[in-house]
């Protein structure tokens, strides 16, 4: 481990803040987050202060050991800009998914409209066919293989950069649920009309277009809500988001590749 390694560790171990610490140090939380992240090392009397604070030596500090597990257990650090990044692919992917869904859904609207056997029928289904497959393909191939290590690993943010995050994911929260809520209750409704049609209660006609149509809206922002809040989920509640079942899996299936 590196001492930057060390002190998170030691840092998480003892619950402080790096506002805490650098409070008892009688420094700032940007200096502490650069000691934590490698970027310099504090002076003779703060490493003798973070001995006493921690119950070790400065020996311990300072000599630098070999151990992957360190590593692990403190976490991926992630800079602002790759946040941001991240944060537009997953926007640009929810987009492309979500849009692949309503385009599914659309090819009912031709369905409803035109009679069996006509043309226009099957070739407007297939073209909101085609259009969903291409957009779901825009997306898979909009994901970039530098941002996977943020679905793999414990992440580690600036303090400040966080604590802005964390405002606008509390702020977008609150838009995307207002927005979810119309449009799973569109496709709901459009899912018992549907039901209620193939059970005989309501004559297929034309005006099932308009079923359709909710149900594609509907699928829309419900998926792409779920999509752009995911990634803020990611990076604002990680600790939360990595204790997942899932989140595990994924882990230690990388760890047994990268053992092989």
């Amino acid at each position: 481990m590196t001492f930057g390694e060390k002190l998170y560790k030691l840092r998480k171990e003892k619950g402080l803040s790096q506002e805490a610490l650098a409070e008892q140090l009688g420094t700032t939380r940007q200096a502490v987050s650069k000691w934590e992240n490698d970027q310099g090392f504090p002076e003779t009397e703060k490493l003798l202060q973070l001995s006493n604070i921690f119950a070790v030596s400065t020996d311990f500090l300072l000599k630098e050991e070999t151990s992957a597990k360190g590593a692990e257990g403190r976490g991926y650090y992630v800079s602002k800009e790759m946040a941001n990044g991240y944060i537009a692919t997953q926007k640009s992917i929810s987009r492309c998914i979500s849009t692949g869904f309503m385009a599914f859904a659309f090819a009912g609207i031709p369905y409803a409209m035109f009679h069996d056997g006509t043309t226009w029928r099957y070739l407007g289904m297939a073209i909101c066919v085609v259009a969903g497959i291409a957009s779901m393909v825009l997306g898979m191939f909009a994901e970039q293989q530098q941002y996977a290590v943020l679905k793999r690993e414990p992440l580690l943010l600036d303090y400040e950069y966080k604590k802005e995050l964390a405002r606008a994911y509390s702020a977008k929260k609150k838009y995307y649920t207002a927005a979810a809520i119309p449009c799973t209750v569109l496709f709901v409704l459009g899912l018992i009309i549907l039901a209620l049609t193939a059970r005989g209660h309501f004559a297929w006609s034309e005006y099932h277009s308009f079923v359709f149509l909710g149900f594609g809206v509907g699928f829309f922002g419900f998926v792409y809500a779920a999509g752009v809040m995911d990634a803020y989920e990611l990076l604002v509640n990680n600790e939360q988001y990595s204790a997942r079942l899932l989140f595990k899996c994924r882990r230690k299936l990388k760890q047994k590749i990268d053992d092989m």
